[in-house]
Order: C-alpha cells, then structure tokens, then sequence
C-alpha cells in the first residue's frame, strides 16, 4: 500500500504546484494590468509595485489553492480512470475511499497550511501591502479621486476606551453612530457612551445626541443615563487616527478577532453579526481545499464518452457554484437571516455531503 500511496501523492501534488504557481502568475498580470493606466500615469516606481505583490501574494496564494486542488484531483483522477488503474485498484480489493485516503490526507495537511497562513501571516501582509498601494497609488491619485467614507471603524483608545463607529466620513471628519466602551485597569467596563455623530472641530470631538451609562462590575447601569443634545468629548485620537482604522477581518489573526468578538459586545447586533461570522469563516475557509477534493472526484471519475469533458466541465461548475453558495450564506449570516456559525459553515457542510454520496454512490 505504501507503493500506491506515494504514487497517489506524487501524482497529486505536482498539479498543485503547477496550477498554484499558474494561477497566482495570472493573477498578479490581471491585477497589473486593471491599473496599469495608474501605473504609467502616475509614474509608480519598479520596486514598489514590487514589495507590494510581495506582500499581497499570501493573499493571493490562499485564494487560488482550492480552485488548483479541484484541477489537481480531475486531472490525477482523470487520467487513473482513463487508464482503467481505477478499476485495476478495485479489482485488486483497494476500495475507492483507500485509494482517495493519500490525497484526502495531503488536502488536511493543505488545509492546516492554510490556516496558518491565513493566521500568521496574511494579517501583516495585507496591512503591508495596503499600505504600499495607498500610499505609492493612491495618494498619487487623490487630488482626481473623491475620498470614500470608511465603514466599521474601531480603535482602542487612550484612557481603555474602545472607540466604534459604524462608519467615518473623511471629508467632513464625522464619526456616525458611535459607540465608546471605557474599561477600568482589570478590564472591567465601568462606562459606555453612544452617540448620534461626533464631529471634530479642529481642537476636540464634539458628540450629538450623546447618552452616558454608568456601569458597575456587575454589568449592571448606575443610577440614570445622562443625555446631552451637544457635549465636547476628551479623545486624543484625531482624525487621522480613524482614517487608517477601518476595520478589517484580513488584518487579524483568529486570536484577535476572537478579542474584538469579546471586546465589542453589546456594541450592536449588526456589528456583532460581523465579526461573529468572520471569525468563524477563519475556521471553516480553511477547509474547502480538503471538501472540494470530495467534491471533485466522484465528476472526474465518470467513464462515459466524453466523460473527462463531462468531469471537468461539471467539477468546475461545482466548485463556482461552492463559491457562490459560500458568498450568499455569509452574506445570510451578516444579514440576520442565518446564524453566525451556521452562515460560516452551512456551504462546506452542503458540498461535503454532495461529495460523499456520489463518491459512496461509485464506490
């Protein structure tokens, strides 16, 4: 058996090199290429665009693995059907799900790469790279480029305060619909404040609609909240410091994504709904490398005439069709229509079952 399965690995992963390197090649032309106007025009220096695919390659690289593991297992499958090894295994008491066992193995260990990436790595890189095309690309461009608010805004604070808005609007430096948690040295919310909008008048933050609670260490509101239709309000963070604050999942890590989760109850169902659902999709993202193999195999294992055609054809249908399902349950689960973890998971748990019982069905 050992014989069969580095022949199964070996076939396998030399696909998935070819086709990652292809894909991530391509997509870095096509990304050149949608500014490339930008890039004459704007005179954007060798070694910056440089540093920034660099950077932006991780990224690029967790995106394009799943769709290179589904063209890897047609393709092995593909051709061992082609050849009738297929049946030759079969014939010789080697189960179908014993022949799939080392490459199921090799699309766990994908998986656990993933993650690791996703959380180690991509959350530097992406701010890195970011920076690059902000700063190399669109400050170039900004005198011709009307500034867009910032949605999701969230710092922490001087003073242990964490400061939300549910978005920034940079032209007119207003914060709309905040939200100010204030903690005490063991982290124990003593305060929060929410407000209509707060505007910056050049010297401090005046808030509109404001209302004070007064919490004890018990959760529990002191006395009654106080309500003020204008008040100044002492932040050291200035305008600036919430332009280059947007919150983003890409930026953290699972830990800390699992922080703001903790740090931002109570800060609104939608908000909460968010994060509730990005941080689960850390999880389960990871996975569609190892069920799209599932997925996969049962269509490139069809025998008919023109049934490699067929297996592609359909497998790729799939696999979009896995995407999309992923992109509606999310945006479900943002929505209120679906539970957080169910919105996060309810598309590998779909296309799993699929794969499995049309593979059972072939076995």
């Amino acid at each position: 058996m050992r014989i069969l399965d580095k022949y199964m690995v070996r076939g396998f992963l030399g696909p998935i090199i070819w086709c990652t390197m292809l894909f991530t090649i391509m997509a870095v032309i096509i990304d050149v290429f949608s500014f490339i106007d930008d890039i004459v025009k704007y005179k954007i220096p060798v070694e910056s665009l440089i540093a920034f695919y660099v950077y932006y390659c991780p990224t690029i690289l967790v995106q394009v693995m799943p769709m290179a593991v589904l063209l890897s297992t047609i393709y092995l499958l593909s051709n061992l059907n082609k050849n009738n090894e297929i049946i030759a295994m079969k014939a010789g008491g080697v189960g179908l799900w014993r022949v799939l066992a080392p490459v199921l193995v090799v699309g766990m260990v994908l998986s656990a790469l993933i993650f690791i990436i996703n959380d180690r790595i991509i959350p530097t890189s992406s701010k890195v790279s970011n920076m690059i095309r902000r700063d190399e690309l669109e400050s170039r461009k900004a005198d011709n480029v009307k500034i867009k608010n910032l949605e999701n805004v969230a710092i922490y604070g001087t003073g242990n305060r964490i400061i939300f808005a549910r978005d920034y609007d940079i032209e007119k430096a207003t914060l709309n619909d905040i939200i100010i948690h204030r903690h005490d040295t063991k982290q124990n919310l003593i305060s929060k404040v929410t407000a209509e909008k707060a505007v910056w008048n050049g010297q401090e933050w005046t808030l509109y609609n404001a209302i004070v609670f007064r919490i004890d260490n018990a959760g529990r509101i002191l006395g009654r909240p106080q309500f003020f239709a204008e008040t100044e309000i002492s932040l050291t963070e200035k305008p600036r410091d919430f332009a280059m604050s947007e919150w983003k999942a890409e930026y953290m890590s699972y830990k800390e994504l699992r922080g703001y989760v903790h740090k931002f109850k109570g800060a609104g169902r939608r908000l909460m709904r968010t994060l509730l659902v990005e941080l689960n999709y850390k999880i389960s993202f990871c996975f569609i490398s190892l069920i799209i193999i599932v997925v996969g195999a049962p269509f490139a294992l069809i025998s008919t005439r023109g049934g490699v055609l067929i297996g592609i054809g359909t497998s790729v249908a799939i696999g979009l069709l896995y995407y999309a399902c992923i992109a509606v349950f999310l945006a479900f689960g943002k929505g209120g229509i679906l539970p957080p973890v169910v919105a996060a998971w309810l598309g590998n748990i779909v296309f799993a079952w699929v794969g499995i019982h049309y593979l059972n069905k072939r076995a």
